[in-house]
């Protein structure tokens, strides 16, 4: 996968190219006092940001900084597709799709503990469950009535990194599909869709397994900017 390359990009707004600069999370301004002396005054931290922090603080819900720089730095309706999805009120609706490399993980390690105890369907079955039970403000897969514990355990082993998987915000969701804004993973800034059937099959380390996938990814940058 290519990493997003929302940042050696440049942006058209108004006929001409603007760089898109990573706009900090608090800027200083100099004030000048009765006294007539200079003092540093920090102004508010952006509203997206003190969202970001709410999102993250209340759901478990990490935005990536490729979203707070651009749209901090660029004038977003709040209503647009793109951005709306951060502003709606309750949980967000999020949606989990493991990386190819994960998957091979899990096939790996559960080859070399339990290698003898392996049924086809049980092993699918475990993986279909754990991407409906991750907890995002825990940051871990658990569930109460299906074991996936060894999918818990497999992401333990890799430092418990987000970027293991692919966490989706939904823009939107039919009866065939929906699609999603990439929050963690090596596609962050883009968004793909999710169709009914599109699942890979891969067969590596004598198991052959099926895991749902994205396709079709977009960078969310352009997408708002050149339409």
């Amino acid at each position: 996968m290519r990493l997003s390359g929302f940042f050696k990009k440049k942006a058209k707004t108004d006929g001409q190219p603007v760089n898109v600069p990573a706009a900090p999370a608090e800027i200083k301004a100099a004030e000048q006092t009765e006294a007539g002396k200079i003092v540093e005054k920090e102004t508010p931290p952006h509203r997206f940001i003190i969202r970001c922090r709410y999102l993250e603080e209340q759901y478990g819900i990490v935005v990536p900084e490729v979203y707070k720089k651009f749209f901090t730095r660029f004038d977003i309706d709040e209503n647009h597709t793109f951005y709306r999805p951060f502003w709606m009120e309750g949980t967000p609706y999020t949606d989990l799709f493991y990386t190819e490399d994960f998957v091979k993980y899990i096939m790996e390690r559960y080859m070399e503990l339990h290698a003898e105890d392996y049924e086809p369907e049980k092993f699918q079955e475990m993986m279909d469950y754990g991407k409906c039970y991750f907890l995002h403000k825990e940051n871990r897969f658990e569930s109460d009535w299906v074991d996936i514990s060894f999918i818990d355990r497999c992401y333990e082993e890799l430092g418990r990194n987000r970027d293991c998987l692919i966490i989706g915000l939904n823009i939107y969701a039919t009866c065939g599909g929906a699609e999603f804004l990439i929050l963690s993973g090596d596609k962050k800034g883009y968004f793909a869709g999710c169709y009914h059937g599109m699942d890979k099959e891969i067969e590596h380390a004598g198991i052959t397994v099926q895991y749902e996938i994205l396709d079709h990814y977009r960078l969310v940058s352009e997408e708002i900017l050149h339409r």
